[in-house]
């Protein structure tokens, strides 16, 4: 074998060592990402709506020809809204914490709003009905409102300040102590910018 040949081959050599290595590393890395996601808890990821103004909705009420339901009708109000769907489990669980809630804070100027989605009317009702829900729910047919509010699944909660600021959102059931003290917070925010 001559000297070319043989310096040919050895920097062959180096550059399979090299590109070996190369995707070795690149490998690890895919592995650890991968491996970091499945330690996520995606119910605690940030919105990146906190702190801004909440967007304004129209949608028709659940009830036969009950009209339309908005978010600007509470304006100057903290509002809580809750979007939900009667096939939900963790919905049925949590249905009748806000239920209580309502019933105690309705008259001291707070507003509970749930909002069905991918739901049908009828099951919507249903729902509702066993439930014994008694405060506005509207029904969200086409996904818009659920899609503004980045909604990735149900049940999601937000905590809207009477100026119309996001305060806080939960992501999964609401627990007794959340709800209490994210309705304190939103109650006693007077802010005005976002």
């Amino acid at each position: 074998m001559s000297a070319p040949d043989i310096i040919a081959m050895d920097h062959s050599r180096r550059r399979h060592r090299v590109v070996s290595l190369v995707l070795l590393v690149a490998s690890i890395a895919t592995v650890a990402l991968l491996a970091r996601g499945l330690f996520v808890n995606v119910q605690k990821v940030p919105s990146a709506l906190v702190g801004k103004m909440a967007s304004d909705f129209e949608i028709p009420s659940i009830e036969e020809n009950g009209g339309k339901i908005s978010l600007a009708q509470f304006k100057g109000r903290p509002v809580i809204v809750n979007f939900w769907a009667s096939w939900c489990t963790s919905c049925r669980e949590e249905a009748e914490l806000l239920e209580t809630f309502w019933k105690i804070w309705k008259d001291k100027g707070v507003q509970v709003v749930g909002i069905a989605v991918q739901d049908t009317p009828e099951a919507a009702r249903e729902f509702a009905r066993k439930a014994g829900k008694t405060f506005v729910l509207g029904l969200d047919e086409s996904g818009k409102t659920g899609l503004d509010y980045g909604v990735y699944g149900v049940p999601e909660t937000f905590f809207i300040d009477a100026s119309g600021v996001i305060r806080y959102k939960e992501a999964g059931p609401l627990s007794r102590e959340t709800l209490l003290t994210e309705a304190a917070k939103i109650m006693t925010t007077s802010s005005t910018s976002p």
